[in-house]
């Protein structure tokens, strides 16, 4: 609902967008109405929009409300009357009530004589398209004939396919003239430096080549900049988020990577997995920040920077009283604690006003693809850490606090299996049951709702034990579900953080083997303290130093880093702006290669209401944006409108082939019952398209 409400309080955004696509349909429509006047072809109406005519102008009329095609009527046949003219239809083979009925010869004398135009430009009701409609051709009749020599269908076929190609050409035209006047004034993109790097996605778990079993090389680190795919130079994000989510299913691509502290570039190997929520492609990497503060929330677990003196358009200048210069050397600095506690420092760029806070990391445990994140094989147990009002966990009496005990069929459940559980119910009523002040509780069965959620947010943090990992360390010990860590070492250890902190310490000298004792408190119905001392190998040691740490404060409360893409200089303007449009053909066509394919999903895709949407937070930036995205509109445009689909402009060209092939056209029938599948092949597209953009505008998606 919240981003209805953002959509429709950007009212001068929206309507600055509708002028601009309305502007992209009308260049398509003059690309193929300039070529039909070009080679002959009576155009009898040229119109942006369907329906019914909202405006309408025809030299000699002027401008009307609705359409002049009466008037203009009106006035040929009195004209024709008031010279006795014989190409009339007699009255009397005429119906009362209608018309007379007129050749084109006559019509076309006619409208010289008086100084009409025989086209009607217009603006209909609906504007969601347009069209240049010429004689002989007919949308509900794509086979009509007609004997006039101007006609569409009596021209050759190259002609025909001159105007037919016409509407790309000129969309591609203004593609590049789009983007050129907006790499002229500048636009803004985040740079292709990894702000984020999911531990259980491929970004974090392969080694950089030539550095195969070195902990410092596995995985790629916040604050890399990504100079190449494959080979192909990169400079903003979004080339990144594309190539990826555009690879084939098992495609690997190769990452060219520059990082701080390294003379020479290093090269990673990933492989591209579905991402669990979107459905895409996805390498797990977020977009870049910068070290300012850009919001902080005064209620919550934020809260005491707020009280510390910490305010929005602070930056982070030094660790522990070292400088820092970006948010990557921040997080290197931050993890290097371990989770203990660093002194941050906050600056006021403004008036040099500094605070220093106290900050630790969090630990990411051991996290491998789609597997339970653990440490040495204890699963973490999810604590509930906030239940949302109105939702099914609420109902079920869920409170904040709990650790979940039972979901379904899973007994003391990781986080990626309630995610998998919830998401996969399909409304089914699921058994709950959770570990309150000591005692599992039975809850109601519960169904999640209609998106598929439970309304919990779920973390780790205290070290209480879910489950072990079979065949690890930590299945030689005697833990049940509810246990509680309570040293590493003889050193305490409450949160995992701590855990992950003492494991880390114990073995990072320890060669191929290491002895660890473990204190923990067994849940029983009469708890007892237990030590046990577990063996762990090379394996073992080597996925503990993979560990990673994550700051306390989350990326998204610092400002987004921005590139600007500019240059002065027209020519390079122009380069840029074709590279772009050959670019983002390129991934339209791929786009649609994966949809078949299954590794991009259907309700990725935009019909008007969801490019409506993007484009008017798009517009609200600037108008070099809006150029920006009026480019990416005009190539979409141009591709999806020449794909071989009966009714677009590809299945026209199509035809056309055969035509030319077989030396007579295409049957009336298979014309007609080609348009109508195409008919029910966009319909089918626009109807889908706006369940997924309507679900995502009222949901806040």
């Amino acid at each position: 609902m919240d981003s209805l409400l953002e959509y429709l309080n950007s009212a001068p955004a929206f309507i600055a967008l509708v002028v601009g696509f309305g502007f992209v349909i009308f260049v398509h429509e003059m690309g193929h109405f300039l070529v039909a006047k070009w080679v002959g072809i009576k155009v009898e109406q040229f119109a942006v929009g369907f329906g019914h005519a909202l405006l309408s102008w025809r030299k000699g009329l002027g401008l009307r409300i609705g359409s002049t095609q009466r008037e203009y009527r009106n006035r040929i046949i009195d004209y024709v009357k008031s010279n006795d003219d014989t190409s009339l239809t007699p009255a009397s083979e005429a119906e009362d009530g209608e018309q007379p009925e007129l050749s084109t010869a006559t019509i076309a004398s006619a409208s010289q004589a008086l100084g009409l135009s025989e086209t009607e430009y217009r603006l209909n009701w609906v504007p969601l398209g347009g069209y240049v409609k010429m004689l002989g051709q007919e949308d509900m009749n794509p086979a009509a004939q007609s004997d006039d020599p101007r006609a569409f269908s009596r021209k050759p076929v190259w002609a025909r396919a001159c105007v037919i190609c016409a509407g790309v050409i000129m969309n591609l035209i203004f593609a590049v003239i789009f983007f050129v006047a907006c790499f002229l004034h500048g636009v803004e993109f985040p740079p292709a430096v990894a702000g984020q790097v999911i531990p259980s996605r491929p970004a974090a778990q392969a080694y950089a080549e030539g550095h195969e079993n070195d902990p410092n090389y596995y995985g790629m680190e916040v604050g890399d900049r990504i100079t190449a795919i494959d080979g192909k130079p990169v400079s903003i994000f979004m080339e990144l988020a594309v190539e990826t989510a555009l690879s084939k299913q098992s495609q690997i691509l190769e990452l060219t990577i520059e990082r701080d502290g390294e003379q020479e570039p290093l090269t990673f190997r990933l492989k591209p997995r579905k991402d669990r929520k979107t459905e895409m492609l996805s390498l797990g990497i977020g977009q870049p920040v910068t070290t300012t503060i850009e919001m902080l929330p005064t209620e919550g677990p934020f809260a005491y920077l707020h009280e510390q003196g910490v305010e929005p358009g602070m930056q982070v200048t030094a660790v522990d009283g070292q400088p820092v210069k970006s948010y990557g050397s921040y997080h290197r600095a931050i993890a290097t604690r371990r989770g203990a506690d660093a002194k941050v420092t906050f600056t006021d760029p403004n008036d040099g006003t500094s605070v220093t806070v106290d900050i630790a990391a969090h630990a990411e445990l051991n996290q491998l693809a789609d597997s339970k994140p653990h440490l040495i094989g204890m699963v973490p147990a999810v604590h509930i850490v906030e239940v949302h009002e109105k939702k099914p966990a609420k109902k079920a009496g869920i409170q904040a606090g709990d650790y979940l005990a039972l979901i379904d069929n899973q007994r003391w459940p990781s986080t990626l299996q309630v995610f998998d559980t919830v998401k996969t119910a399909g409304g089914r009523k699921l058994p709950l049951a959770v570990l309150r002040d000591g005692k599992v509780l039975s809850l109601p069965e519960t169904a999640p709702n209609r998106k598929n959620m439970l309304g919990i947010s779920m973390n780790y943090e205290q070290a209480i034990v879910g489950q072990t990992v079979h065949g690890s360390p930590a299945a030689a010990l005697d833990l049940v579900g509810g246990s509680r860590i309570i040293s590493i070492n003889g050193q305490p250890a409450q949160t995992w953080w701590d855990v992950q902190r003492q494991l880390q310490l114990a073995t990072v000298d320890a060669g191929e083997k290491a002895t660890v004792t473990i204190g923990y408190t067994l849940a029983l119905a009469q708890p007892s303290d237990e030590l046990q001392s577990v063996t762990l190998n090379k394996d073992d040691i080597r996925q503990l130093a993979q560990a990673r740490w994550d700051p306390q404060l989350p990326d998204i409360l610092f400002a987004p880093m921005l590139h600007t893409v500019k240059t002065g200089n027209p020519v390079t303007a122009a380069q840029l702006g074709i590279e772009k449009t050959q670019q983002f053909m390129l991934h339209t066509y791929l786009t649609l290669a994966r949809l078949f394919q299954g590794t991009v999903p259907v309700k990725e895709l935009r019909g008007p209401v969801g490019i409506a949407h993007i484009g008017t937070k798009v517009a609200k930036q600037g108008w070099s944006y809006l150029m920006f995205f009026l480019g990416l509109i005009s190539v979409n445009l141009a591709v999806i409108n020449f794909l071989p689909i009966p009714i677009t402009d590809g299945g026209l060209m199509l035809f056309l082939i055969v035509e030319k092939v077989k030396g007579s056209p295409v049957s009336p029938r298979i014309q007609t019952a080609a348009f109508f599948i195409g008919l029910a092949l966009i319909g089918s597209i626009f109807l889908i398209t706006l369940f997924h953009d309507t679900t995502r505008l009222f949901s806040g998606g």
